[in-house]
């Protein structure tokens, strides 16, 4: 449930100016409702967690809980956030548990919104009023900053400019006004995506109660900032509120959907529903509830399709609507995250074929060497090569191997894994003197990174001298034929390890306040 928020009120000494006498006056009237920040009570860590930076509790601190007037007298809103910091999207091959909506998305909604007419003043003749122009204009130069930023990863910078209007709009409009409620949605955003939950939390949640108070508690704002009220609650593992939160969204997505009529409106609509199945899926996956993790995905895939239709795979990317690739994007994404469950459930031949449709759609729409796809293949090649496609598996890691080499070759680590992964293909298919050859390259690498007395190193040069002495006792392949009741080399800690891999959420809708 969204918590009862109290409005707290702080301010940083000396005399604030240029306020209106009105805001002045519910800051006065409001001193006394100042909360503290909710204690969550523990929950069980889950099988399978987020790799992502952000705190595992949240802060249980008595500091004032920041308000919409923290940005106005002195707060947030002045403060320098240099010292922000990414939470890591990308994090040691694992996705960011909110990471679901690429750059590509969020760069369409954001031209969306700057197509709009919520660029208007609400129902006030900008026309006639100069003043008020020069206001929307330069609410329009700061939103578009800030989408930018926030789209580069530049978090700090996008965060001011979202609390600048934020300010802006709370000195004209006052606390109860849903452009305020907007503004704080974004806020809580660009927080989200710097790690700064409890910040994020803030805002969230006031963002919710200014747009329950304005636009009334069924409204679709309200569910889009429910939506971001999840995926804090289940970054910080909080299972069960965040559950309880997606809920919540998801009734009233379906109360919105019983109203329309028109083909396009019910179209987006079911992409929304789509997109909170695929949150709720990612709860039960990190609970570890696979079987309902798995039938919310496919809830959403069913959905998805319906929506979208079939992507023509043998045109251009170029020949896809502009307006449909993130929805296309959001859809393998879910694939993704429903292989993921396959492999937990050892399914091996179901999961090759979720992730092979995922990856027919991430390579019409991004690029070769985009990590998404790199992830994908890493997580096809293991589902061959445990369901005993060797030939597939050997083809599959060559491709990563291959795009490493030529796109990321500084990141030697995962070049080196990727080699190990090979080796253990060509070694099971007993071709040794393949597998001496990668060996020999892998040894190169390692020697790169590590001492020459490290485990990695002599485990390489043990499976060296075994793999030598296989081609040395059968040094041709009719021994081979005759003597395949030897058991070759040890491969125990050369098979691959099941890829890391964090359920992938749905949000981050950045709206124009």
């Amino acid at each position: 449930m969204v918590r009862k928020h109290k409005i707290s009120v702080r301010t940083t000494g000396g005399e604030q100016t240029g306020v209106s006498e009105e805001i002045v006056k519910m800051k006065d009237g409001l001193k006394k409702g100042q909360g503290k920040r909710k204690k969550f009570k523990q929950r069980p860590t889950s099988p399978v967690t987020s790799d992502s930076e952000y705190s595992e509790e949240r802060s249980t601190d008595d500091r004032p809980r920041k308000s919409v007037f923290d940005y106005m007298f002195g707060g947030a809103g002045g403060e320098s956030r240099d010292d922000y910091t990414s939470s890591g999207s990308e994090s040691s091959g694992r996705e960011s548990l909110t990471t679901l909506e690429t750059d590509e998305e969020e760069s369409f909604f954001a031209k969306r919104a700057a197509q709009s007419n919520s660029f208007r003043a609400d129902s006030e003749d900008t026309d006639e009023d100069p003043e008020l122009v020069a206001f929307e204009r330069s609410l329009r130069d700061k939103h578009s900053s800030a989408c930018k930023y926030l789209r580069n990863g530049k978090f700090a910078k996008a965060l001011k400019k979202f609390e600048q209007i934020l300010s802006d709009l709370l000195e004209r409009y006052g606390e109860t006004h849903h452009r305020v409620g907007a503004a704080l949605h974004n806020v809580g955003i660009a927080n989200l995506r710097a790690g700064r939950l409890d910040d994020a939390m803030d805002a969230i949640e006031e963002a919710i109660r200014i747009r329950k108070l304005t636009l009334g508690k069924e409204h679709p704002k309200v569910a889009d900032s429910l939506v971001e009220l999840g995926i804090i609650l289940l970054s910080l593992k909080e299972y069960s509120d965040s559950m309880e939160i997606f809920e919540e969204a998801l009734e009233l997505r379906e109360m919105e959907a019983e109203d329309l009529m028109e083909a396009d409106e019910i179209c987006e609509s079911n992409l929304k529903i789509a997109k909170l199945l695929n949150n709720i899926g990612c709860v039960n996956f990190e609970r570890g509830k696979y079987p309902e993790a798995k039938e919310a995905f496919e809830d959403a895939i069913n959905l998805q399709k319906e929506a979208l239709g079939d992507l023509d795979l043998v045109k251009a990317p170029l020949s896809t609507e502009p307006s449909a690739k993130p929805g296309f994007l959001t859809m393998a994404s879910t694939m993704c995250n429903k292989g993921y469950i396959e492999l937990e459930q050892k399914i091996f031949f179901r999961a090759i074929e979720t992730f092979k449709e995922s990856l027919s759609i991430q390579k019409v729409l991004l690029g070769a060497d985009n990590k998404l796809i790199l992830s994908t293949l890493d997580n096809l090649g293991y589902a061959q090569t445990l369901n005993g496609d060797f030939d597939k598996a050997l083809e599959t890691y060559n491709k990563v191997r291959e795009t490493q080499e030529n796109c990321y070759k500084e990141n030697n680590k995962d070049f080196a894994v990727v080699l190990r992964k090979i080796v253990y293909i060509h070694c099971v298919r007993d071709d040794y003197e393949t597998a001496l050859g990668v060996l020999g390259e892998l040894e190169d690498i390692q020697l790169g990174l590590y001492d020459a007395e490290s485990r990695q190193v002599k485990e390489t040069r043990e499976l060296m001298g075994a793999v030598n002495y296989e081609l040395l006792k059968y040094p041709s392949a009719m021994c081979f034929m005759f003597n395949n009741e030897d058991e070759g080399p040890n491969l125990t800690n050369w098979k691959p390890k099941m890829p890391t891999n964090g359920s992938k959420m749905s949000g981050h809708r950045v709206t124009y306040a």
